[in-house]
């Protein structure tokens, strides 16, 4: 299951909960890090929707483990944000990997906010007290530069699921 922005029109797809612009859609990584958007040929049903989305969150699992987020700090060294990057078009589909959650809450908080600028890279804040504001010309042009652009959305992750709930894109705010 990969993230992907509305101007891809996969033939299978689901907007994330309140977005206007960021898809779910299921689909195949080459090793050469290929996208491949799978159809209605390879049997996506609502239950093989199910059964591909838990797939997914098993696949990133290793991923997660192994990818160590840049740390960035205030001047008090108190972290105000985590950054990772991967040339693994999967990262982004991290986020919905139940450990993910788990290890930035231990950090952040029960909430987080998360921007996916890209396939290959994503942004966590705490909701509360986050420093989100000085990063999103960072994150913005990340989404502009990206050959694997994914949004300019922002999103609140946590216990209940993810949402949209903003944007980092200062023509639509």
């Amino acid at each position: 299951m990969l993230f992907g922005g509305y101007f891809e029109r996969p033939p299978i797809h689901r907007f994330v909960t309140g977005s206007k612009r960021t898809l779910l859609f299921p689909a195949r990584v080459s090793r050469q890090s290929e996208v491949k958007p799978l159809g209605a040929d390879a049997g996506m049903t609502a239950k093989g929707w199910d059964t591909f989305l838990k797939e997914s969150r098993e696949d990133t699992s290793l991923l997660i483990a192994t990818i160590n987020p840049l740390m960035v700090r205030d001047a008090h060294q108190v972290i105000q944000a985590a950054v990772m990057s991967s040339n693994d078009p999967r990262l982004a589909s991290c986020i919905l990997n139940p450990g993910f959650l788990r290890r930035f809450s231990a950090i952040f908080g029960p909430e987080l906010i998360v921007a996916i600028p890209s396939r290959t890279k994503i942004y966590v804040f705490p909701k509360l007290a986050n420093r989100l504001p000085e990063m999103i010309r960072t994150i913005r042009d990340d989404y502009l530069i990206s050959p694997q652009p994914v949004s300019t959305e922002l999103f609140e992750l946590s216990k209940k699921g993810m949402k949209a709930i903003g944007t980092v894109d200062p023509d639509e705010q």
